[in-house]
């Protein structure tokens, strides 16, 4: 018995935050999201414009980067996967 009433938590409630990994991703779907709309935006939507060409690559490859780095901070860091 410790003089508290039943059922109530005297623990401070955390806070839930996202790991570092999560900030990241989010950021990188706005910034592809915005790539998109750039190159949607400049070419008017025409698909023949050779700038087009570069919609899906660019992100693509930024990705991969991304990961890369990911795997090496990873692995520098001890830490595993969420």
């Amino acid at each position: 018995m410790t003089g508290e009433p039943a059922g109530q938590n005297t623990e401070a409630p955390q806070d839930k935050k996202l790991p570092n990994g999560h900030y990241f991703k989010i950021m990188g779907y706005l910034l592809t999201a915005c790539w998109v709309g750039y190159i949607v935006m400049i070419t008017k939507g025409d698909t023949s414009d050779p700038m087009f060409d570069y919609i899906f690559s660019v992100p693509l490859g930024f990705w991969i980067v991304g990961m890369v780095i990911a795997h090496f901070v990873r692995k520098k860091a001890g830490g595993d996967r969420p």
